[in-house]
């Protein structure tokens, strides 16, 4: 039997592929004004993998990190901007003694949940969609709470993530961590945008009777 034909070097050959992508993200990464376009970059490639389109990973990653890197750039500091006005406003809260505590404790939550919600899909609307970056911002709100399920699922599988490495830290897993995380992510974010493009075709075929 060719090796070349087995299912070891199939899992193989896509463990080297994971592990490239994630060193490649992970060095783009290094100058922290490049960690948008860096992540946009990841994102693209793995939709592509989604896809299945055969890439070459180096050539496509930086492809995509120059041609979204304005736009990533704009989104990731903008949102940034945001996520640090809500923890400024928490800290803020959290020392009132007042009545108006627990309320304004409640709503920061859910707008909280609001954030985090909106940017797990940021970069997946960003590399899905050719729009502007204030509408990647507003179309990633949207989804997420069309998508309920969906967006809940997310928000664990990242929870899961982190919690994993805080409490099992293995070393080794941040070889391919940055790679399968953008994977799995955009693998769920897929299924929600498969349902929108069916949901404007039966809109469209409806507009045309």
């Amino acid at each position: 039997m060719n090796f070349l034909d087995t299912r070891l070097y199939r899992w193989m050959d896509v463990l080297a592929n994971f592990f490239l992508l994630n060193l490649l993200w992970l060095f783009a990464c290094v100058p922290l004004v490049t960690l948008f376009p860096a992540t946009a970059a990841l994102f693209a490639v793995v939709r592509e993998w989604t896809r299945g389109t055969e890439t070459n990973i180096f050539k496509s990653f930086f492809h995509y990190m120059w041609e979204n890197f304005a736009q990533s750039l704009a989104v990731g500091l903008a949102w940034t901007a945001v996520g640090v006005v809500l923890f400024t406003d928490f800290l803020f809260v959290r020392e009132m003694t007042s009545w108006v505590r627990a309320p304004l404790l409640a709503i920061l939550f859910l707008l909280g949940v609001a954030y985090w919600g909106t940017a797990v899909y940021l970069f997946p609307v960003m590399v899905q969609y050719r729009i502007r970056w204030l509408q990647v911002i507003k179309n990633a709100f949207l989804i997420a709470f069309s998508s309920p399920g969906i967006t809940l699922t997310l928000l664990s599988l990242l929870i899961g993530i982190l919690a994993s490495l805080a409490f099992y830290y293995i070393p080794v897993s941040f070889l391919v961590i940055g790679s399968v995380t953008a994977y799995l992510i955009y693998r769920l974010c897929h299924r929600v945008f498969q349902q929108i493009e069916i949901a404007l075709d039966e809109r469209t075929h409806d507009d045309d009777r």
